[in-house]
């Protein structure tokens, strides 16, 4: 598998107040990358915190947050800090790029230089950005399914939770369990049971009707489907369609489960997160209230919702 393909192109976020220098950024990176644009330093936070941005090329003199405090913002938040920082500058001193540096941006470039120089030094730290991913990628992905894994579900729920927080707005979550998976595995032996795996995993992965759901395989037979934005109607119609969608499958079921094909049983719930200092409800209360559902679905007769 060439993961370089599998993984979505990087996303580059411009931060400039001069309008004409920054259509001039954008028509230079554009073919090359998603380009997200700020023509202030807050519009650039309102950015970060809801999009997935890989690096941020923004002016030192951006107007509201300048570039500088734009980089201790980032580079103080656990869930931004990640980001590499390049800053651009018109005037550029020995003294202001040390203290640039110092704050932890990646690079530090005078705006007179060639627009190839900018383009060059740009790609390059996007290329480690890259390969970073690409790192990532294997080590946050299920080996057998091709889903993400556990590790990356909880980082994954945590950005959502926190984004929703800020946002209002609610996050669906389905818990997904093969019925009698165990009953399969006896009868058909663990080879079949992987490939019953990676089946329900594909039909899981095909369920996700939008770029920002998340699909991961929780443990076992265990899968889930996170969905940011949707309240709990929404995360019902998903869970419907994922039960059709297996259906469709038409795996032969074990003699002992009393069905012709393979099934899921599905535990829903949704949440709107509300900013709470005292840390009573967390990100892992919308799992337990999916595991609840799940239970409840499987004590009423399996290949259902609840």
């Amino acid at each position: 598998m060439n993961l370089n393909h599998t993984l979505p192109r990087s996303t580059l976020l411009l931060v400039e107040s001069n309008k004409t220098t920054l259509d001039s950024l954008r028509a230079m990176f554009e073919q090359k990358y998603i380009v997200e644009v700020a023509e202030d330093g807050q519009q650039a936070v309102n950015i970060i915190y809801d999009l997935d941005i890989d690096l941020i090329l923004s002016a030192v003199d951006a107007a509201t947050i300048s570039g500088q405090e734009l980089c201790v913002l980032v580079k103080s938040n656990p869930l931004t800090q990640h980001i590499p920082i390049i800053l651009l500058t018109q005037s550029s001193t020995i003294e202001e790029e040390q203290a640039c540096l110092e704050i932890g941006a990646i690079d530090y470039i005078n705006t007179h230089v060639p627009p190839q120089i900018i383009y060059s030094r740009v790609q390059n730290h996007m290329r480690l950005v890259e390969q970073q991913k690409v790192l990532e990628y294997v080590s946050c992905t299920d080996g057998l399914t091709g889903l993400s894994n556990r590790m990356q579900l909880d980082t994954t729920l945590n950005r959502i939770w926190h984004t929703a927080i800020r946002g209002g707005h609610s996050i669906g979550l389905l818990i997904i369990d093969i019925d009698h998976f165990k009953d399969y595995n006896d009868q058909f032996g663990h080879i079949e049971g992987d490939e019953c795996l990676k089946k329900v995993a594909t039909a899981i992965a095909q369920t996700k009707s939008r770029e920002e759901d998340f699909a991961a395989r929780f443990g076992g037979e265990e899968f889930v489907l996170l969905l940011p934005y949707t309240n709990l109607s929404g995360a019902k119609r998903v869970a419907k369609q994922l039960l059709n969608n297996v259906r469709k499958l038409k795996i032969p079921a074990a003699k002992s489960a009393n069905a012709e094909h393979v099934t899921v049983s599905v535990g829903v719930a949704a949440i709107t997160p509300k900013f709470d200092p005292l840390q009573t409800i967390s990100p892992i209360e919308l799992i337990n209230q999916a595991d609840k559902n799940l239970f409840k679905a499987k004590r009423a007769g399996r290949d259902r919702l609840c």
